[in-house]
């Protein structure tokens, strides 16, 4: 915005001394090209700032793919992890329930062989010889007990080592998770970071593209525009000769009474590191505050205009162009003659109380201050 202001404030000053030397003519024509060329420079600045930008978020954006190949993995990782723990929790449970069966097994066996060993033993010593088929039958019983408390045993030593295995592995699985899941939250927030990253990055880019565009866009159409209308106004006052414009330098009234919060020139960004340049000034004002036209002319724009809202441009007998800018209510008409300190349009409340304020001589745009009363 502050942009768009300066250019248009350098447009309007360059009017203002027809009746000077041809020589003088020339002198103020180079400068003015010098401002033209500091005005190139600034935008050829704010470019490469915005190149620098461009470079910037490519940059964010494929550290933002990077992390997000990490954050895919780390859920493949986790969701690996997460299958394992939970077949291992199933050969767990499984191990468990055969070391439970085979520990009941093994003691049931165990019982049995002791109760069948002490009737064997008893019946052996005191008439074995009396009934040798059946002390047969007995030990072979005991045998066979003795063989399924033997496999019960096994079967219960692998499991106590299976159990042992699942939950060592179990632990180890649950350990990589809780890692990967550390991984996942640090790629996260740095995702996060990134992204907010991008965001600035991104809008301060988009940003300097606006206030490129708009910086070129204004300056021409604002040129054509006091083209057109000094031409005319020149069509109109051929044979009129106008006033000497040095009997108005410092000597026209301020058209607000307020502070100036833009300076007419090389300004600095307020978000990039560069400067723009502006075409006039701002001026801070009370809410509502009066706008009066600084001299005589007549109106020959009012309407609105691209970045610079509400205006109004006065030409001063083909002299130099005022204009004023960012205006709430409007008072006056095209094609309206109006007299130095008449109200043409007023300001309006909190940030929208401010005047942008211009003087444009040669359709090049002048320091209002070189034009204003010098204030006490």
């Amino acid at each position: 915005m502050f942009n768009i202001i300066k250019t248009f404030i350098i447009l309007l000053l360059m009017l203002f001394s027809v009746n000077v030397s041809f020589t003088d003519v020339n002198s103020d024509l180079k400068n003015r090209k010098q401002e033209l060329n500091k005005l190139h420079t600034d935008i050829s600045n704010k470019k490469a700032e915005k190149n620098k930008l461009v470079k910037e978020e490519k940059k964010v954006k494929q550290e933002l793919q990077r992390i997000q190949k990490s954050i895919d993995k780390n859920e493949k990782e986790l969701k690996s992890l997460k299958d394992k723990i939970s077949e291992t929790e199933k050969k767990l449970q499984f191990a468990s329930d055969v070391y439970n069966e085979s520990d009941m097994s093994k003691q049931k066996y165990a019982q049995k062989l002791n109760n069948k060993y002490l009737s064997y033993t008893k019946m052996k010593l005191v008439s074995y010889f009396d009934y040798p088929i059946e002390y047969k039958i007995k030990y072979e019983d005991i045998e066979n007990n003795s063989r399924k408390y033997n496999v019960a045993k096994d079967t219960n030593i692998t499991a106590q080592s299976d159990i042992n295995k699942y939950t060592t592995a179990k632990k180890e699985y649950e350990n990589l998770k809780n890692k990967q899941q550390n991984l996942m939250e640090k790629n996260k927030k740095l995702q996060k970071d990134k992204n907010a990253l991008l965001k600035t990055t991104a809008g301060k880019r988009v940003k300097a593209e606006h206030d490129i565009k708009e910086l070129n866009n204004s300056e021409k159409a604002l040129k054509a525009l006091v083209d057109k209308l000094m031409k005319a106004s020149q069509n109109q006052n051929k044979t009129t000769k106008p006033a000497s414009t040095n009997t108005r330098k410092n000597n026209l009234p301020w058209p607000v009474n307020g502070k100036i919060v833009l300076n007419y020139g090389k300004n600095k960004h307020p978000d990039l590191d560069t400067n723009v340049i502006s075409n006039g000034i701002k001026i801070k004002a009370q809410d509502y505050s009066t706008i009066k036209s600084v001299e005589d002319g007549t109106v020959v724009f009012v309407g609105e205009f691209r970045s610079y809202g509400k205006m109004i441009i006065v030409d001063h007998k083909g002299i130099f162009f005022s204009v004023y800018g960012q205006l709430d209510k409007i008072s006056v008409k095209e094609d309206q003659k109006i007299v130095r300190q008449q109200e043409v349009a007023k300001v309006g409340k909190g940030d929208e109380s401010i005047l942008y304020f211009e003087i444009r001589q040669y359709n090049v745009p002048e320091n209002p201050l070189l034009w204003l009363k010098e204030k006490k």
